[in-house]
């Protein structure tokens, strides 16, 4: 005996619509390799941004200019006797720029130590230091001491502890020369 068959209506499978590529400027940019979803999305390279900072008494200020976002800033923790009794953690970009602002000249001092290979930049008012430059055949380059900025940004790193014992004077201002940052106007 045959199966019964049915004469009603007949719904039928809908198409799957073909989809067409959206533009280029509509589409969702795609996570950089290796991103977690949610993870932090870092603002373009380009894109440069000024940091203000200076010491307690206003003697010595500067502006820290970078392309370089917040959590990409290298933070350095020196281990030398200086940088830890003033608790400092620097950072530098060789592709940004450093310009200081003496509002009280008298109040600038300049303090060599060791190799004598920097100036590090010092408030003879308020004691804070600020930062350290070297002089070179590439002009002036600089280091900032993170704990002066204005309005510290959010998502700097912890810091990497760093010592530099051994290294000669002329492998010192090599290293610096390249990775500390270009300094504009006087210093």
């Amino acid at each position: 005996m045959a199966a019964p068959r049915y004469n009603g209506p007949m719904k039928r499978k809908k198409q799957a619509a073909r989809k067409t590529p959206a533009p280029a400027s509509t589409r969702a940019r795609a996570r950089p390799r290796g991103a977690r979803a949610g993870s932090q999305v870092l603002p373009p390279v380009s894109e440069r941004r000024s940091f203000e900072g200076g010491c307690h008494c206003g003697a010595i200020e500067f502006t820290y200019a970078t392309t370089l976002p917040p959590p990409r800033w290298p933070v350095m923790l020196c281990q030398c006797s200086f940088c830890r009794g003033h608790g400092s953690r620097s950072t530098s970009d060789p592709s940004g720029e450093l310009q200081f602002r003496f509002e009280r000249p008298e109040f600038l001092r300049r303090y060599r130590f060791a190799l004598r290979t920097a100036d590090f930049l010092i408030c003879k008012e308020c004691g804070t230091y600020v930062a350290a430059v070297l002089l070179s055949g590439r002009g002036a380059q600089g280091v900032i001491n993170l704990n002066t900025l204005r309005a510290p940004p959010k998502g700097l790193r912890a810091g990497k502890p760093v010592s530099h014992d051994g290294e000669s004077g002329e492998g010192r201002r090599a290293r610096r020369v390249l990775t500390w940052t270009p300094v504009v106007g006087p210093v």
